[in-house]
């Protein structure tokens, strides 16, 4: 095996983001040597460059993170610049310098779209509802062009959350609004259903899918099984802080191309060994006890 002194390397892109942050730590217990390579360590402008810099650093395995993901609708082109062209770079350095082991493409729900009643599927239908989903969509078709060179498994995360989250996101806004007793709280559709899973529980699902044997896991979810209302998750920090603050709805917050209800299956998670540690309640009473024990800037009142 390549690395250093026979480990497996595993770079990471996107390593200060926030599935970064908790993945890192987790593959480091397990065993792993990683290497972060973010934009200042590598040049992801040049494939030749890319690979290169794989092979002088023995890398063995690589876990693409690193997306734009604003969820605010963000740069419709950056999308796909960062999500579908920079991935294809990285696939293409990958195939140059003989990447011995697995790269994990870490795509999203989003490329599902909508689901039915039954959870989604790895191998169900794509609908994504917007340029997000349909930038992740791309760079799976892309990897497929690699498959016959590079062992490929695309993870899909569908919507973590956790304590230290970026607050520009629903979840850790909501959180932040109770912890700081804002009255009132102005947003959209609070009947929308989507697949909130803990990032911890992500954090080692991920790990599981790099670690599984060769060749033998094509697409995986990381997810947690239940969709869960926007309701739910303002009823639940209510009784968890004490504190009810109006909750009015507003028209100009409800976005197009929003999914309504998605719950994704996580059978291909579980046979792996992944056994779910963190349920809604949990998951939110630590962001919510991290919220409060910071000191907090202002919290916007209108949520999307």
């Amino acid at each position: 095996m390549s690395g250093a002194e026979g480990k497996r390397v595993c770079a990471v892109t996107g390593p200060g983001g926030f599935v970064g942050g908790y993945l890192i730590p987790v593959l480091e217990a397990r065993g792993w040597q990683t290497l972060p390579m973010g934009r200042a360590a590598a040049d992801f402008s040049d494939p030749e460059a890319l690979a290169g810099w794989l092979a002088r650093h023995g890398v063995t395995d690589i876990v693409h993170l690193a997306a734009e993901s604003n969820p605010a609708g963000g740069d419709t082109r950056a999308f796909y610049e960062t999500n579908a062209f920079l991935t294809e770079r990285l696939l293409q350095a990958a195939a140059t310098a003989g990447l011995p082991g697995r790269f994990l493409l870490v795509s999203a729900t989003s490329v599902y779209g909508d689901s039915g009643a039954a959870p989604q599927r790895e191998d169900g239908p794509k609908r994504p509802p917007n340029h997000y989903g349909a930038s992740k969509l791309l760079a799976e078709v892309i990897a497929g062009w690699y498959r016959d060179r590079l062992d490929i498994t695309i993870a899909r995360p569908s919507n973590c959350m956790g304590a230290g989250q970026n607050p520009r996101y629903l979840v850790p806004k909501l959180v932040r609004a109770f912890a700081e007793r804002a009255p009132e709280i102005a947003m959209g559709d609070t009947a929308i259903a989507r697949d909130f899973v803990d990032i911890r529980d992500a954090a080692d699902i991920l790990a599981r899918a790099l670690e599984a044997p060769a060749r033998s896991l094509e697409a995986i979810n990381v997810s947690s099984g239940r969709a869960t209302p926007i309701a739910e998750i303002l009823d639940t920090l209510t009784r968890l802080s004490g504190h009810a603050p109006e909750i009015r709805r507003d028209e100009r917050f409800i976005r197009k191309g929003d999914m309504r209800f998605q719950a994704c299956d996580t059978a291909r998670a579980r046979s792996l060994g992944h056994v779910p540690r963190h349920d809604l309640a949990n998951t939110l009473g630590w962001m919510l006890d991290a919220a409060t024990r910071s000191v907090p800037e202002p919290v916007e009142r209108r949520l999307p």
